[in-house]
């Protein structure tokens, strides 16, 4: 047997071993952790995460687990549940081409709010009137943490985001900022759910924060920022959880600059930014013109995002189709969006798509999320027949065939470690390596279990074995 029949079979046994390991993937996933501007595993391997969000209603979710019903109760969490297996399973479903890595998570308001509470203004997810600590605490044991414990066990690592949006106008000592303390104080002291999963699962602090006034009431001040969201962290933290917190920025989160100045500190030193990115944002293209020099968008996003020379950053929002005759949409700086094949933004994969898969690829930690699972691949065809394919399948300038080709090759390039060449030199092994359950290699055995391959020189014995030391 020659060396390269003994390299194919080694790469057809890893390739095995991964897809094998893959079904316990909620046991097997490493904590993850910031350091320096990246976030890494425990070896110190840095990771970039890519998938996408979703939140649990019915309305957003096309009614494919349920009909229209005037509130949200118990009886409707199983349905919920059920329907999110399915989209785990497919957006992990690597044999038909499927890589997420990353799912982020709305705590949607339908199940937090109380309808029987007065309606204080008007409606609407930024509206907190009829918040309910209560009900928080009940669906997160019930639904939340549920959700997350079936997208932990497809390998998907979770970013949670409160429920509803930020007001326009939010300042340091309101209602708002409170509302957030009361939420993440709550999830991650209720139960130690969070805290025990604290390598694996992420909180993204708010959801498209506008102007923020500081404590003297300025509009969006060097300051502001910080002093907004720095007591909110110390919140966090002071009830024991670790892990990863991302901080918004203004403007629907696309600001950052005065993070530069006046920056977040954290005991912990766990922290990145979460930022969204939209066809017309940052210097870009957008419409049935989008020309977007890649170069240009990159400078005018590393102005606005200076931090991601310093922090890893999540863009937890991005999606892109090309026109398509139909109704448009004004988006929130209050522009003109033409109409397309159901994104919220109008661009094409070789002007938009392909100028932030530049910005992505330059800087090397910025994970992301599409806005939607069914920006990623069709909902319906998989319901349907089983079928994984990408969304507005056919359509090469949309970010659904797109991401479904990027995240394979993302995904191959940081988890699927290439056998070395070998040259046999009369000695018995002449290869032996160690790697974790993710194909990542390390650089010695460890207390989890682990890939151990070790090639012979008479080309008769290739062993991978799954280990743990006792």
């Amino acid at each position: 047997m020659n060396y390269h029949s003994i390299k194919r079979q080694v790469i057809a046994i890893v390739a095995l071993a991964l897809a094998t390991f893959g079904a316990n993937a909620q046991t097997e996933m490493p904590d993850l952790r910031v350091s320096g501007n990246q976030l890494v595993d425990p070896t110190g391997k840095a990771v970039v995460l890519h998938g996408v969000m979703d939140t649990p209603n019915r309305y957003f979710n096309g009614w494919r687990w349920q009909g229209w019903k005037p509130q949200y109760n118990g009886e409707d969490v199983q349905p919920c549940l059920n329907y999110f297996e399915k989209l785990f399973t497919a957006l992990t479903d690597h044999e038909q081409g499927a890589y997420c890595t990353v799912f982020r998570l709305h705590l949607d308001p339908c199940w937090t709010n109380d309808p029987d509470l007065p309606l204080v203004g008007d409606g609407g997810e930024q509206n907190i009137s009829q918040f309910s600590q209560t009900r928080l605490k009940k669906y997160w044991r019930s639904l939340y943490t549920q959700l997350i414990k079936k997208a932990l066990a497809h390998g998907l690592y979770v970013v949670i985001r409160p429920p509803g949006v930020c007001p326009h106008d939010i300042k340091v000592g309101d209602a708002y900022q409170e509302y957030l303390k009361t939420v993440w104080t709550t999830v991650t002291s209720f139960t130690s759910f969070l805290n025990d999963n604290a390598g694996k699962v992420s909180i993204e602090l708010a959801n498209e924060p506008v102007d923020v006034y500081d404590s003297k009431g300025v509009k969006n001040s060097s300051v502001a920022l910080r002093d907004y969201f720095q007591p909110i962290v110390d919140a966090i933290r002071a009830n024991g959880f670790k892990g990863i917190i991302w901080v918004p920025g203004s403007g629907w989160q696309s600001w950052y600059n005065n993070y530069a100045k006046y920056p977040i500190t954290d005991p912990e030193d766990n922290f990145g930014y979460a930022v969204h990115c939209y066809p017309g944002w940052y210097n870009s293209g957008s419409g049935s013109n989008d020309k977007t020099n890649k170069e240009t968008m990159r400078r005018q996003f590393e102005v606005q995002v200076p931090v991601v020379k310093t922090n890893p950053v999540i863009v937890t929002e991005i999606d892109w189709s090309p026109l398509k005759p139909g109704e448009g949409h004004y988006d929130e700086h209050g522009n003109w969006v033409e109409p397309n094949y159901g994104t919220w933004g109008t661009a094409t994969t070789s002007g938009f798509g392909n100028a932030f898969k530049y910005i992505h690829d330059y800087y090397g930690n910025i994970s992301m999320t599409l806005q939607g699972s069914g920006l990623y691949f069709d909902i319906d065809k998989y319901l349907e027949s089983g079928k994984v394919q990408p969304a507005f399948q056919g359509v090469d300038e949309a970010c659904g065939e797109a991401c479904f080709a990027w995240y394979k090759d993302w995904y191959e390039e940081q988890y699927v470690t290439a056998v070395e060449d070998v040259k046999t030199d009369g000695i018995e092994v002449i290869c032996r390596k160690y790697y974790n359950l993710q194909g990542m290699e390390i650089d010695a055995p460890t207390r989890a279990p682990y890939i151990y391959k070790e090639v012979r020189s008479n080309g008769k014995t290739t062993i991978i074995k799954k280990c743990n030391i006792q």
